[in-house]
């Protein structure tokens, strides 16, 4: 599992407002990997590597169910890859609030 990686599951989840996938909108500020040290299994020869998914994201806008709906749409696509352990998101204020 690499970075490149998970930038690429981003692009299966989507901006609710324009439509389009969050790296192609522009709205991941940062995806980076940490090695779970506290995941089952992990210091046990064979055990594969698991890792933390942290993810900085832009909100879309001020509406908070666009919002949960994008945060959900992260989350459920990372807990489907095996390497990862489990994710950590950090939404970032909108740049416009006033969009819908």
């Amino acid at each position: 599992m690499t970075e490149a990686d998970l930038r690429s599951a981003l692009c299966d989840c989507f901006d609710p407002v324009t439509r389009r996938n969050l790296v192609e909108a522009s709205l991941v500020r940062s995806a980076v990997l940490v090695r779970d040290l506290d995941a089952p299994g992990q210091g046990i020869v064979g055990v594969p590597e698991k890792f933390i998914a942290r993810v900085r994201i832009q909100a879309p806008s001020s509406d908070e169910a666009l919002t949960a709906q994008m945060a959900a749409q992260i989350e459920n696509r990372l807990a489907g890859i095996e390497a990862i352990s489990r994710t950590e998101l950090e939404l970032l204020p909108p740049l416009f609030p006033m969009l819908r």
